[in-house]
């Protein structure tokens, strides 16, 4: 008996260390691809990784504000962008279970002055296929976003905006606009604002008190800047264009308080199964309601991105193996990379360590670049440094920062590569023809807004009618100040 029991606790002892050990193994790897990604100065924020609520992994890293030279922590508070949907998509399912309302209900049953049609229902902004577009493009926004305060506020650039589709549930359009329409049917039907409303019902019951909708020009304690890193190397902080705090996104929260979000969505203390079961559900693309949804490493994976100028951030919760995987940062575009770094170490499926990005390679190596005959020799010398071109919004984004640069024949012909590259894509010639208006080359303008709207039309391309308004302002001007 004592030999058994001398045995079990062996067993129990080497089950312990196994565990250990995979875990310090575990940590060492996330820590050489965390630290990788900060030499290349890739990413400042906090990470965290945690199995059943249990936190495995979690570090901050950069700082919170480059001027006075402060260090993010754990308790650092970011603005999460798009995955504050998630709190509305909650907030929406929480009311239907109280009978306060049906998901399939018509917009127009909860907000009488609805004046885009009664066949939109909650579900389909819900799930982004309702046809209505984002504010974010209104001039008037855009001008002047930080007087926006209310939702209501709102209401009226998103109700004069044409519907990009006619027919509800088509198709799937993302929309920041049906957000801020839903966030409008919860102050209609709670009689409270948005901010209390998930503060009462999702933050207090999960103690989440490192999270609030705050403006950008409140004093916040731990709150982060962000940041944007020019192709020179440099840094303008987000403080004139950052976006306000919306239930289509803005919160401000910690990598501990998602955390706690995550797991009380696997209990009922936010909402029940049957909703969970709906939000949860991917229908015609990787979405579900308010929930991103994909099929990864044998899980079904659930969470949200977020993303705006300064800021990035992901969060993933693996159902079947209950993982979850959360980056929050103050510089943009670098979130959804490091989770999937994490869950290519996790799941054994290591990914190659980081490395420069395209665009700093390309402003480093543009002297090169310049000497090299054609295309086919620069797309070879980049493709010889392992750099991938294959999709036509990589070398845009690129020649658009030489312009902001004021290289401009240098992003001219970066336009032109990508014409030659992705002839078949409407936009590479509506980015080639601002280029040459913007170098008083107006025959070359003209030509390529003219070829942008043609093959817009033979790809019905969903922008064709902002090809088209670009290429009537263009001949407009052409007509009034005689520039050809």
């Amino acid at each position: 008996m004592r030999t058994l029991q001398k045995t079990k606790i062996i067993f129990g002892i080497l089950c312990i260390l196994t565990i250990y050990v995979k875990a310090q193994t575990l940590n060492e790897k996330i820590e050489k691809v965390m630290q990788k990604h900060v030499d290349l100065d890739q990413f400042s924020g906090t990470v965290l990784l945690a199995k059943d609520g249990e936190v495995l992994y979690q570090k901050a890293f950069g700082e919170a504000n480059k001027s006075y030279k402060v260090k993010n922590t754990l308790d650092t508070k970011f603005n999460i962008a798009s995955m504050g949907k998630m709190f509305t998509g909650v907030s929406i399912m929480q009311l239907e279970e109280r009978g306060r309302l049906n998901i399939n209900d018509p917009v127009i049953t909860h907000l009488k002055d609805f004046p885009l049609g009664n066949k939109i229902t909650i579900y389909h902004l819900l799930s982004h296929t309702s046809g209505v577009g984002s504010y974010m493009r209104d001039l008037n926004y855009r001008s002047d976003r930080h007087r926006y305060k209310e939702i209501d506020d709102l209401l009226p650039i998103i109700y004069q905006q044409k519907l990009q589709f006619k027919t509800p549930g088509e198709k799937f359009s993302y929309s920041n606009s049906g957000m801020i329409i839903l966030g409008a049917i919860i102050e209609k039907i709670t009689k409270q604002s948005y901010s209390n409303y998930i503060s009462k019902n999702i933050l207090e019951p999960t103690k989440m008190y490192d999270t609030a909708m705050k403006f950008g020009d409140e004093v916040v304690e731990n709150r982060a800047l962000g940041y944007m890193k020019s192709i020179s190397g440099k840094y303008h902080n987000n403080s004139f264009n950052s976006s306000s705090p919306y239930p289509d996104g803005g919160i401000l929260s910690t990598v501990g308080d998602m955390l706690k979000f995550d797991q009380a969505l696997y209990g009922s203390t936010l909402i029940n199964e049957a909703s969970k079961k709906k939000m949860f559900t991917a229908l015609k693309v990787t979405y579900g309601l308010t929930f991103q949804v994909e099929d990864r490493q044998n899980n079904k994976v659930v969470g949200h991105s977020g993303g705006m100028p300064g800021f990035s951030s992901y969060f993933s919760r693996y159902l079947n193996d209950k993982y979850t995987i959360i980056a929050l940062s103050n510089y943009d575009m670098i979130s959804r990379n490091i989770v999937h770094y994490i869950e290519g170490i996790l799941y054994n499926k290591e990914y190659p360590l980081p490395k420069e990005r395209l665009r700093f390679f390309i402003y480093k190596n543009k002297a090169k670049i310049k000497t090299l005959n054609t295309f086919n020799d620069v797309i070879s010398y980049i493709k010889k440094n392992k750099y991938s071109l294959g999709h036509p919004q990589r070398l845009n984004t690129i020649a658009y920062e030489f312009m902001k640069e004021k290289e401009i024949v240098f992003a001219i012909k970066l336009f032109k590569m990508n014409v030659h590259l992705f002839s078949e894509d409407a936009n590479v010639y509506d980015s080639l023809g601002e280029a040459y208006e913007k170098n008083k080359q107006y025959d070359l303008a003209l030509e390529n807004y003219k070829k942008a709207v043609e093959v817009a039309k033979k790809h019905s391309h969903r922008s064709l009618n902002s090809f088209n308004s670009t290429l009537e302002r263009f001949k407009k001007k052409q007509q009034s100040h005689k520039i050809l």
